[in-house]
């Protein structure tokens, strides 16, 4: 508020002037002393010299001024003894009179001495009150306010003419205000403002004025400038003195029937106070849509000079009528200071941020509200409120953390009953089931909301255990949940994988009459799924006759509708029991419907299909089935079985010659088959049918050579022998036994036992010992048959100590040799050793070998996605794409399978730029299971809308990972750092600071803690 700007600068303006004049006059002071000088002494006059100190006294030209009185009074003193004048010589008077105030206006030393001189030797002269009253003019005028208080005084003292009198008390009053002695000043300022007469009337009220609101007599403040609200001197100034006196005496009604109408006619700017208070009382009142225009107005004009808590109220009246984006824009530059207002914004704004649908600028403002402690029931509503944000924004590990914090911190608070309700959802929203089960019971009241969820956590507790094989714990938990049957449906649930996990451990006597009870509700998903089970739980215990009409009655519902491979499987094993009951009819019906329904064990149904055809005695059908086994799946691992089938249904006719050719067939295409012993036996028992003996004995030994710890040895020793003897060479034996002997020794306990101890050192992961007894047993039984068992082992040793290079040396060995049992495992290994270190083709090679040698769909497709991962890192993208497309023909067969493949078709569209396929790829991906794999997809999809600059479309698509994947530590931390640089796109730099901070905070991954660190470091230094 204003308070002197008006009247002080008139006064400085005066003072300035006289300031200039007399610098120039004085300067001109010798000049004209030297002009005078020069006039001849005949023209000096008698009041010469006293025209002349006039003349100069007008012009302002003191120094020169006094020197021509001095000259004109000179004479008059004689011999200077006479100190006193002739008081009736009124010139000499009045030259002494100018020569007294002259010192003064030139700051003569001693000039105030002369001035009481000249009043007292003419206290009766009309020039000694005037000498009073022109010093303090004159001191007033150049705001020397304590000299002109002195002065004035005494001018005021001496009374006299009332117009003159009444200016000098308006100069004391003024001198008085300018010296901060308002009790002094007041008095007089209320004789001037009342003197119409007076041109200093308006601005004594003014004074006045301000002087009684400083006093907080405000009635009379409000008269006084009333009095000149329509002086243009003061009409800008006293409506803003009026309108705050009003406030502070909370007179809102007589402020706004004031201020209204005055800001309806003029909202010019010096009324922007006036539209502040209007603004002030409206939000008291709560009428904030009223407020908002006068506060609008009152911010438009002060900027940033308005006042914060101006700002924030501004700010709550445009939240509380609900324009929250308007809010938010004005709340937002207060919500990151550190003081009251800052809080009570923050909080505001984070209200706002819901309101508008933006939750996760939200948190950032309700973490700032929680931050600062000022207001401490604002602190705990924005501590409980972003801890429940971040449980609805499926952020269940940090809702725990916070909730869990927030219980500790405030033990009787309001929200403690909802918190601890809370903490059990964020547990599960977290994925922490053992946590939030423990917290559940640790509870010493439980409500029906918090039971349910007890109800919920245990069976999904229950289901992880069973998933992980621990059987005896998922029952236990899955008691728990049935404990309290809130959800029907989830007790239902929780029955069957309780009966699950007892037919996992086997336990298959208890499982069934808890799968009975389930199947006998007769609806639902879980009681069609009953009937499977049911199914199965007979089926492993033998028990064929009593599994198939389990298995009958679900494949005659349709199975469960959302799981078609289940209701083929179960085709299949129904086919399977019809089949070990005889019924072959029935089984080869439901062998072809498997078929038929293209089901992914289609190869072993139609292997199947020619069993029963060669058991039913229609050979001629049976074998052509063999060979559509053959020629419809020739990668599958029945091909082998086929080949050797076909081939005994023509030795089971005697059909030797052609058996032969069958088992030649196999034995040579097919030449790594484990098959090949028991080929050869039949060949070679054929061979000696026929009466041909030496291809008889070449089969016999080459068993004994190749395949000595085959199940076939021993009927192939026995075998050759009665060959032998029926060929009339007895005596051959005895070489082919010491040979046998020789590889195969008759004692093999001490072998056993060294082979076994050191399988056993290896087994209980000393692998430096493992290595070094490995190596000792091969070197003491180069021969062994366990020789390959043993290289495996040592390779493995040899991974596990970080020796890739000799660990690969024995794989390579196990598989060059061709025939081993571990073929498959050594080759697996070896091509992830050759990937790792980057030796590609050697890795495809292994990958290929391990398709070609697979005993099995599964091990055929972890080859598959094996030498797709090797293709894609290469990188030969299109190689890995084609790979990824056969393994989702071949169904799931391992578990993951699909998603891994369908994942991989988009990466290689998105390195090609292509995209919307790569999209579309991805969302299949999600669709297949909330796995890794889908964990991957979700952030290149989110990748994807950010590199197309879709930054809000990105974020909002990557703070959905919460919702699925929230397990996945590090494609979680990859999607939020991901966030931060959409923010940084859309530049808010400080929601970006704010998520990398939340990163580093509470990520357990040191890589993604990493990366964002350097991140936020970047961000910071461009500050």
């Amino acid at each position: 508020m204003p308070y002197s700007t008006t009247q002080s600068g008139q006064h400085q303006s005066h003072c300035q002037t006289s300031f200039r004049l007399l610098f120039f006059l004085t300067i001109g002071l010798f000049t004209s002393v030297s002009t005078l000088a020069q006039r001849t002494q005949s023209n000096a006059e008698p009041d010469y010299h006293y025209r002349n100190g006039l003349e100069l006294f007008e012009r302002a030209n003191y120094a020169a001024s006094r020197y021509e009185f001095r000259q004109y009074l000179e004479p008059r003193r004689g011999d200077g003894s006479q100190t006193l004048l002739n008081t009736g010589d009124q010139n000499a008077v009045e030259a002494e009179y100018y020569i007294a105030l002259t010192s003064l206006y030139i700051d003569e030393p001693g000039a105030e001495l002369l001035v009481d001189r000249f009043v007292k030797n003419h206290s009766q002269h009309p020039k000694a009150g005037q000498l009073y009253g022109d010093l303090g003019t004159y001191y007033y005028n150049r705001q020397d306010y304590t000299k002109a208080i002195g002065f004035l005084e005494k001018a005021v003292d001496q009374g006299g003419n009332s117009a003159q009198q009444t200016t000098y008390k308006y100069q004391l009053a003024l001198s008085y205000y300018s010296t901060q002695d308002l009790q002094h000043a007041l008095p007089l300022l209320n004789e001037v403002k009342l003197d119409p007469t007076s041109t200093d009337a308006p601005a004594a009220s003014y004074y006045a004025g301000v002087i009684n609101f400083r006093n907080r007599n405000y009635n009379e403040a409000v008269a006084d400038f009333k009095r000149i609200e329509t002086n243009p001197t003061y009409q800008n100034q006293v409506p803003n003195w009026i309108a705050q006196a009003l406030y502070k005496q909370q007179r809102f009604d007589d402020l706004l029937a004031y201020t209204e109408p005055l800001l309806r006619r003029n909202n010019g700017g010096s009324l922007n106070e006036v539209a502040l208070f209007t603004a002030e009382v409206f939000y008291q009142q709560n009428q904030f849509a009223r407020a908002i225009p006068y506060y609008k107005q009152y911010i438009n004009a002060a900027g940033a000079k308005a006042p914060s808590a101006v700002k924030f109220r501004y700010g709550q009246s445009l939240f509380r009528t609900g324009a929250y984006n308007d809010a938010i824009t004005q709340l937002k530059p207060l919500a990151g200071g550190k003081d009251t207002t800052a809080q009570y914004a923050a909080y505001t704004l984070g209200v706002s941020y819901l309101q508008t649908q933006n939750p996760t600028y939200a948190l950032t403002a309700f973490d700032q509200a929680g931050r600062l402690s000022f207001n401490r029931e604002i602190q705990e509503e924005a501590k409980f409120t972003h801890a429940k944000l971040q449980l609805d924004q499926n952020n269940g590990a940090d809702a725990v953390k916070e909730l869990t914090a927030f219980l500790k911190q405030y033990p009787d608070s309001k929200f403690e009953n909802e918190a601890n309700e809370l903490v059990g959802e964020a547990y599960y929203a977290s994925n922490n089931y053992p946590a939030a089960i423990a917290y559940i019971e640790g509870l010493k009241r439980r409500t029906s909301k918090i039971n349910a969820t007890y109800q919920r956590l245990t069976y999904n507790q229950g289901v992880n255990d069973f998933n992980a094989e621990r059987y005896p714990q998922a029952v236990a938990n899955l008691d728990k949940s049935l404990k309290f049957p809130v959800d029907n449906n989830l007790q239902q649930a929780a029955q069957f994988w309780k009966a699950e996990s007892y037919s996992a451990g086997k336990q298959y006597d208890t499982a069934i009459p808890l799968y009975a009870s389930i199947s006998k509700s007769g609806s639902g998903e879980y009681a069609t799924k009953s009937l499977y089970a049911l199914g199965y739980a007979y089926y492993n215990k033998k028990d064929y006759a009593r599994a198939l009409p389990y298995f009958r009655d679900f494949v005659s519902r349709g199975g469960a509708s959302d799981d078609r491979a289940q209701l083929q499987d179960a085709t299949i094993r129904l086919a399977d029991t019809y089949f070990s009951s005889k019924q072959y009819e029935n089984a080869m019906r439901y062998y072809d419907q498997a078929i038929a329904q293209n089901a992914a064990d289609k190869d072993y149904a139609a292997y199947q299909k020619a069993m029963i055809l060669s058991y039913v005695g229609r050979d001629s059908e049976a074998k052509a089935q063999f060979d559509q086994v053959q020629r419809q799946f020739p990668n599958s691992r029945f091909v082998d079985e086929a080949l050797l089938q076909k081939a005994n249904v023509d030795f089971e006719k005697g059909a030797y010659q052609t058996a032969i050719q069958g088992y030649t067939k196999l034995i040579q295409d097919k030449p790594n088959s484990t098959l090949v012993p028991a080929a050869l036996l039949k060949r070679a028992i054929a061979y000696g049918n026929i009466q041909q003996y030496d291809p008889a004995v070449a089969d016999y030994k080459r068993i004994l050579d190749n395949y000595g710890n085959s199940e076939q040895a021993q009927s192939a020793l026995l075998g050759i022998q009665n060959t032998l003897n029926d060929a009339g060479r007895p005596e051959e034996f005895s070489q082919v036994l010491g040979q046998y002997k020789k590889t195969n020794p008759a004692s093999t306990d001490v072998e056993r036992v060294q082979f076994e101890n050191a399988k056993n050192i290896y087994a209980n992961e000393k692998y430096s010992q493992a290595i070094q007894s490995l190596l000792s047993f091969m070197q003491e039984y180069p021969n062994s048959p366990s020789t390959n068992e043993a290289r495996y082992y040592l390779a493995e040793s040899y991974r596990q100590t970080n020796d890739p290079s000799s660990a690969l040396r024995y794989y390579n060995l196990v598989v060059a040799d061709n025939k081993s049992d571990y073929l498959v495992r050594a080759a697996t290994r070896a091509a992830e050793l050759e990937a790792k270190q980057k030796n590609y083709p050697r890795a495809i090679r292994n990958y290929q070998i391990i398709m070609s040698k697979a005993n099995g769909k599964a091990e055929q497709v972890a080859a598959q996605l094996g030498l797709m991962d090797t293709y894609f890192a290469y990188p030969k993208p299109d190689s890995a794409a084609a790979v990824a497309r056969d393994v989702l023909t071949a169904g799931n067969v391992v578990s993951g399978a699909q998603n891994r493949a369908q994942l991989m078709l988009g990466k290689v569209a998105q390195g090609k730029g292509d995209y919307k396929t790569a999209q579309a790829d991805f969302e299949k991906t999600i669709a297949l299971a909330k796995d890794v794999n889908g964990a991957e997809a979700q952030y290149h999809l989110g990748e994807i809308l950010y590199k197309q600059k879709k930054y809000k479309e990105s974020v909002a698509l990557l703070l959905k990972f919460n919702e699925q994947f929230s397990d996945f530590e590090y494609w979680k931390g990859k999607a939020f750092i991901l966030v931060a640089d959409n923010n940084v796109a859309l530049d808010e730099p400080a929601q970006a600071k704010a998520v990398l901070n939340s990163i580093i905070e509470n990520s357990s991954d040191e890589t993604i803690v990493a990366e964002a660190k350097q991140k936020l470091a970047t961000l910071e230094s461009k500050n």
